[in-house]
């Protein structure tokens, strides 16, 4: 889904600048901000993206793409990319930071949370509605919460944020601790 894809590589950016004092003493892969970012991506990313895929495909693709037409095959790499572009969200981050590059970062994620906004405006229609690909063609569905979907993103923005706010704190809490040495 490309607004999940946008807001995934925001939140590995937004890792990163948390982590940023780790980053710059023990590089990317320094524990435990490396730790903490493969922790959401495999623990909570992939998961969800592996339920939407496999429930509600059309939802997912966001019906520009026929589900039906796509093996089921294609549901793993899908799961693995969505975690793999958190941590390469983070991995890109650190690299900025590394290279002394803070701003940009904070740049890339303010442009990035303006594009989020402006897809869920532009395809909110598509979002707010939950049918096969076939019905939502023919202009028939019914609304988000109106079906088990609507509690289903629910269940996995409350997911979400709940482990992003767990690792930002920690980051955070571990940038204070790298600072004290």
């Amino acid at each position: 889904m490309p607004l999940a894809v946008v807001v995934h590589l925001a939140v590995g950016l937004a890792f990163a600048l948390c982590a940023r004092e780790r980053i710059r003493v023990d590089g990317p892969f320094a524990a435990p901000a490396f730790y903490l970012v493969l922790m959401h991506a495999a623990g909570v990313v992939a998961p969800v993206a592996l339920y939407f895929y496999a429930v509600h495909p059309a939802w997912s693709w966001m019906y520009m793409v026929d589900p039906g037409g796509i093996s089921v095959l294609a549901i793993l790499p899908l799961m693995v990319g969505h975690g793999v572009i958190v941590v390469g969200g983070y991995y890109l981050g650190a690299l900025l930071i590394r290279a002394d590059h803070k701003k940009a970062v904070a740049y890339a994620i303010v442009g990035l949370t303006i594009t989020a906004l402006v897809i869920l405006l532009v395809a909110r229609a598509r979002l707010g509605v939950s049918a096969s690909y076939g019905d939502f063609r023919a202009h028939r569905g019914r609304g988000l919460m109106e079906v088990e979907l609507g509690w289903a993103v629910l269940v996995s923005l409350m997911a979400s944020a709940g482990s992003i706010t767990y690792i930002v704190f920690e980051l955070t809490r571990d940038g204070r601790r790298v600072r004290s040495r």
